[in-house]
């Protein structure tokens, strides 16, 4: 199988982050990949820093803009118009960690036989990317397809963060894609969704710099209350009664965790 990557990138007014983002992609030792942009109409100077970087690279860079429906509608539209077999979405104010990334990520694949979909670490930034730290960093969050506990605890804990993975266009396919009629959290759902039927790993490296921004229209973004209203939503369709019950106590838990480490 030959392995080429999508990196999906979702756009608004990103100027003050894009150049970073387009310097991690196009300096990777990998090359078959495709650099797809899905922009809401920006009205700064960020499609005129895609396009200069598309006649750079005319056969990998392709722009697409569409009237702003939400970070989940992009990240679908995304889906829809990439042609690599695996796919990963890293937004405008991210960028991946280093040059290796995409050949690490492809000689991880072929190691593994090809699996569904990997998840691996993510590089946490303050805006001014001062580090705050890596996530998952702790070994009890390194699951993967095999793991009855993995497969459980995600309807709890969050421990996969979608900026890490790289997961193959024929699982949205099958299993659909991010529901759009949530903000935020759609990742979690999307996970819940096909852990239990598909073939997943975790790999242990840094995929990605995510950069927190309290601005940022993302799935990603900290807006605490948007946050934690769609992480009930979402966990409502999955868990019972008790399991509810013992998941209003955990996510108290993290919120003080959080605030503590901040």
């Amino acid at each position: 199988m030959k392995i080429k990557f999508s990196i999906i990138t979702c756009t608004y007014n990103s100027e003050k982050y894009i150049q970073d983002n387009i310097k991690s992609v196009k300096n990777q030792t990998f090359k078959n990949f495709e650099h797809v942009f899905i922009d809401g109409f920006s009205t700064d100077k960020t499609i005129e820093i895609i396009k200069k970087y598309q006649k750079e690279f005319p056969k990998k860079v392709r722009i697409f803009q569409i009237p702003p429906k939400g970070i989940s509608n992009a990240m679908n539209e995304g889906i829809k118009k990439s042609t690599g077999n695996y796919l990963i979405h890293v937004h405008s104010d991210d960028y991946l960690y280093n040059n290796k990334v995409l050949k690490d990520t492809d000689t991880f694949l072929k190691l593994k036989n090809y699996p569904d979909w990997i998840y691996g670490k993510i590089r946490v930034l303050e805006e001014d990317n001062s580090e705050i730290g890596i996530f998952p960093n702790y070994k009890f969050l390194h699951f993967s397809h095999k793991s009855k506990i993995g497969k459980y605890l995600i309807k709890y804990l969050n421990f996969i963060p979608h900026q890490a993975v790289f997961i193959k266009k024929t699982v949205f396919n099958k299993y659909g894609y991010f529901d759009e009629s949530i903000k935020s959290i759609m990742d979690l759902d999307l996970w819940i969704r096909i852990t239990k039927n598909t073939k997943w790993l975790f790999t242990d490296k840094i995929i990605c710099n995510y950069k927190i921004r309290p601005d940022a229209q993302s799935s990603g973004n900290k807006n605490t209350n948007t946050n934690r209203i769609n992480l009930k939503i979402v966990q409502k369709r999955y868990m019972n009664t008790i399991e509810l019950f013992f998941s209003t106590i955990i996510n108290k838990i993290i919120i003080k965790l959080n605030k503590t480490k901040r």
